[in-house]
């Protein structure tokens, strides 16, 4: 079992939104208006899994046609964002060379190779990059985020997806701290589960290996190692409670003697490929 780590963006954001917990609505927290020079830079990642014959994205990145020496300018941020919220909250960045179609190159994948793009959330930087993959690759997003990006449009604008592929799925397990999960290949390698942070249909992806090893994507339950470790939540979340119960599932599992990687969306980090 190999999965790749790709850089596909980073996002400056307020400090206090990472490891805060969720206070309630702060304006200063949320990032709103935040002059550049007062945010900090986080790391966006994709990741592709390769399984048998079978290769399987999670999540894109920032689209291609972004690509910048600097971060994107106020007028083009808000032209390609087309959402209030999250362009006051949120800068893009997407350096050169480094958006998904860049990444995929490097490692010898054409986009015409992938066979599933798994969507674990609609936020600007996780999905605009499915403009880049081919129209005809099955895109996947849960029932409960698509309902939840058509009541925001403050939040979400379905220009950042209109031309992709997407089903909408709904979940017919009961594994993850929710018990709502969906087995994406039928033999238990790839089981994604219903995790709750700062959106409703959120969903994380754990990759189990034929030795019983498994690598745990965790999208954006938490910011990072220190999330878990610390229970320590994002500043933005849709519902409190569930949040942590999300956050203390993704403990024990990033625990357990079983558990070979656990990584978040924004993790922090040099690893390259994971193999387990």
């Amino acid at each position: 079992m190999k999965i790749h780590i790709l850089q596909t963006g980073e996002v400056m954001v307020a400090p206090s939104l990472a490891y805060n917990g969720n206070t309630g609505f702060n304006p200063q927290t949320h990032g709103l208006l935040l002059k550049s020079e007062a945010r900090v830079n986080i790391p966006v990642l994709s990741f592709l899994i390769q399984t048998g014959n079978k290769n399987i994205l999670v999540d894109t990145g920032i689209r291609k046609d972004l690509e910048s020496e600097e971060p994107l300018s106020l007028d083009k941020q808000l032209k390609a964002i087309k959402a209030p919220l999250t362009f006051a909250s949120t800068h893009f960045h997407l350096k050169k060379d480094s958006s998904l179609l860049s990444r995929l190159e490097e490692i010898n994948i054409s986009p015409q190779d992938i066979d599933y793009v798994l969507l674990t959330h609609l936020d600007f930087e996780n999905v605009s990059g499915v403009a880049d993959i081919s129209s005809e690759t099955k895109v996947l997003v849960s029932r409960d985020e698509a309902k939840a990006a058509v009541k925001n449009p403050l939040r979400y604008s379905r220009s950042w997806w209109k031309d992709a592929n997407i089903s909408v799925f709904d979940w017919n397990g009961k594994e993850g701290p929710f018990e709502k999960s969906l087995d994406l290949l039928g033999d238990g390698s790839i089981i994604l589960m219903k995790l709750y942070g700062h959106s409703a249909g959120m969903f994380g992806v754990k990759v189990t290996s034929e030795n019983n090893k498994f690598t745990l994507l965790y999208s954006d339950a938490g910011y990072g190692e220190l999330a878990w470790k610390e229970l320590a939540p994002p500043a933005v979340t849709v519902d409190k409670e569930a949040t942590m119960r999300s956050l203390e599932w993704v403990r024990m599992e990033s625990l357990d003697k079983n558990c070979a990687y656990s990584l978040a969306s924004h993790e922090a980090t040099s690893m390259k490929v994971l193999r387990f």
